[in-house]
């Protein structure tokens, strides 16, 4: 039909030119009216046929716009996701490292505990005829050993700090099995008992702190005589701080008096 508009529109204005020359009859009249009537209806077609292809376009345009919206939805989503994903692959990096970690540090106490062990093995049989004698007491502590030397052991009298020729042999024996277990630290602290000097302006260690560290000092300077690594030994004073035993009796202030050396091995 829209092909036959040209055609309509000649005719129209070919009658229209020779309107003044010729006298139309009713047949061609009605012919003519006919043919503008089906010339208006193809017109009124193709307007409508063009609305419904402009409603069917923004219907379309409207679809686009939607699934645009929901591709950049699902984008977002996916990212989030992706970013989930990331944020899990690093949480599970971390908690692979602290397992690592604990794992390393469980087996690293487990050896230390073991080497406890074997030291503690190792200096109760190095040191079997000195405990049967009671010249000193092994303690096995959770991390480290400790070696309790009492002052009647190693120093004359209950104020002194200057060692016996036997404190001095049974200070060499203890620092070469501590030499064999080569121990990352050693501390030797001295301690004393409960008494007091009466006038600490005249006495040789004015208070049990010196008393205590001038003990330390002499058996730390023993072993490092006897080539136990120096780098790894301190000295420290404990004074009457830390006794072990009853300090209202002689026997327990005996006792207290004493020095310890410990180490982990």
């Amino acid at each position: 039909m829209i092909r036959k508009l040209p055609h309509i529109f000649v005719l129209l204005l070919w009658c229209l030119a020779g309107g003044c020359a010729h006298t139309y009859s009713e047949a061609e009249y009605n012919a003519a009216t006919a043919s503008a009537n089906e010339c208006k209806a193809a017109m009124q077609k193709l307007l409508d046929e063009t609305k419904n292809a402009a409603k069917n376009s923004s219907q379309v345009q409207g679809k686009l716009d939607q699934t645009s919206r929901e591709l950049a939805t699902a984008l977002m989503e996916k990212q989030d996701l992706l970013d989930k994903n990331i944020q899990c692959l690093e949480e599970k990096k971390i908690l692979i490292k602290q397992i690592s970690q604990s794992s390393s540090l469980s087996q690293e106490k487990k050896d230390a505990q073991q080497r406890v062990v074997k030291g503690y093995d190792y200096v109760m049989n190095l040191l079997e005829a000195e405990r049967r004698g009671d010249q000193l007491y092994i303690i096995k502590a959770q991390d480290r050993i400790r070696i309790v030397v009492p002052q009647k052991s190693l120093f004359p009298t209950a104020g002194s700090a200057w060692l016996t020729p036997r404190g001095t042999r049974l200070v060499k024996k203890i620092a070469s099995g501590i030499k064999h277990m080569a121990p990352s630290s050693v501390e030797v602290s001295g301690h004393t008992d409960n008494t007091y000097a009466s006038d600490p302006r005249t006495a040789t260690y004015p208070t049990n702190w010196h008393l205590a560290l001038t003990r330390a000092l002499s058996v730390l300077q023993v072993m490092e005589e006897a080539h136990v690594k120096r780098d790894s030994m301190y000295a420290s004073a404990y004074g009457d701080t830390k006794p072990i035993a009853d300090a209202s009796t002689e026997a327990g202030r005996a006792m207290n008096r004493r020095v310890e050396i410990s180490f982990i091995p």
